[in-house]
């Protein structure tokens, strides 16, 4: 992920201020109840927010993250960042280490931090997964993270310091959990025998053929079909994990601006789709 700048540590990310501002009609009024957010060092606008709406400022959750990983009983190494659109959504990477399997294919699990400075939405931490091997990248917006206990979905900006840590810390360990629990789930698909056969048939049912479909849908159904097995990375094209990374591999090798890998954090990709399938049927 060429987009993601490699840190050593939590004090190479950006640390900027973001203030609020009135905003004016055309004759010069100020529009009630409505502030523009503008990042303090490049005066860049980055959203619009209400009156009684606080920004949490980048060092703030800095300290969060810091604190919280202090908390989790784990180790924790923060290894990368990047910005989208100017700093609207600042995404911060962060390794578990690894998570299960053998050391011809191992898995190492991740967090991400998504830390929003344009006023639409909470701050919040998603689980990820890499497959070292190949590195396929699956993320876990899945049941058995949100169904924890521990499982906050966001981080909201009117809480105090010491409920951002708490909920923080109990988003790293559920994350942790989740990451675990995907393994466990991993290591069965790698026993269960998968064919071909099969492999086409659940393309055709994630992307189904459409009378006058597009040369690019059915192209697209043909490149993660010939992903199983000797047209994928490490894929023997033999077992449903083969399956679902022949999936990951479509999704994951492929160029991403910050603002289309956000997108796949948070929404319901073609992988979570392929993973429920596998598991269901």
């Amino acid at each position: 992920m060429g987009f993601l700048n490699q840190i050593k540590g939590l004090s190479e990310v950006p640390q900027f201020n973001v203030y609020k501002e009135p905003l004016f009609d055309s004759r010069g009024s100020q529009i009630p109840n409505l502030f523009s957010l503008q990042r303090e060092d490049t005066n860049e606008h980055l959203g619009t927010c209400s009156e009684s709406y606080r920004p949490i400022q980048m060092d703030e959750m800095i300290d969060t993250i810091k604190t919280a990983c202090k908390r989790v009983n784990e180790s924790i190494e923060h290894v990368g960042w990047t910005e989208s659109r100017g700093g609207k959504r600042m995404l911060i990477q962060s390794k578990i280490g690894s998570i299960g399997f053998d050391d011809q294919d191992a898995v190492e699990g991740y967090f991400y931090t998504l830390i929003d400075n344009s006023g639409k939405c909470a701050n919040k931490i998603i689980p990820s997964t890499t497959r070292i091997s190949c590195t396929n990248a699956f993320h876990l917006i899945n049941k058995e993270n949100k169904e924890s206990e521990s499982y906050t979905p966001s981080l909201r900006h009117n809480w105090t310091f010491g409920e951002r840590v708490e909920a923080f810390s109990q988003n790293i360990s559920s994350n942790i959990v989740a990451a675990r629990k995907f393994s466990n789930t991993a290591r069965k698909l790698r026993t269960q025998k998968f064919t071909k056969d099969e492999m086409v048939k659940m393309v055709e049912t994630l992307l189904p053929v459409e009378k006058d479909e597009s040369t690019r849908r059915i192209n697209k159904r043909e490149k993660i079909a010939l992903k199983f097995g000797e047209g994928g990375i490490a894929n023997l094209g033999q077992t449903r994990w083969d399956a679902f990374n022949a999936i990951t591999e479509y999704e994951t090798h492929q160029k991403f601006t910050p603002e289309k890998f956000i997108r796949n954090l948070t929404g319901k990709t073609l992988s979570t789709k392929a993973l429920e399938y596998l598991q269901e049927v």
